[in-house]
């Protein structure tokens, strides 16, 4: 079981990378394009939002580590 879960991890984490890799490559070629004042405003945008997709991925990494944990103790019986 636990196996199972830390490989759904392991296939988010990668897919999150992959993501996060088409999302720079596309962000970097809109701010090649735009005026520099443009740009600036663009990439002000752009910094929030890395801000919050990283709370929100320590949120959920939080998340998961209680789910494993609480899953470890109710699988695992007490000695």
């Amino acid at each position: 079981m636990m196996i199972g879960l830390f490989a759904v991890l392991v296939i988010v984490a990668v897919g999150s990378r992959a993501i996060d890799g088409v999302r720079l490559s596309q962000a970097e070629s809109i701010l090649a394009r735009l005026p520099e004042a443009d740009a600036r405003a663009y990439y002000d945008l752009l910094r929030r939002r890395v801000r919050r997709v990283v709370v929100m991925r320590s949120l959920v990494l939080i998340a998961l580590l209680c789910i494993f944990w609480v899953l470890r103790h109710r699988l695992i019986p007490a000695p």
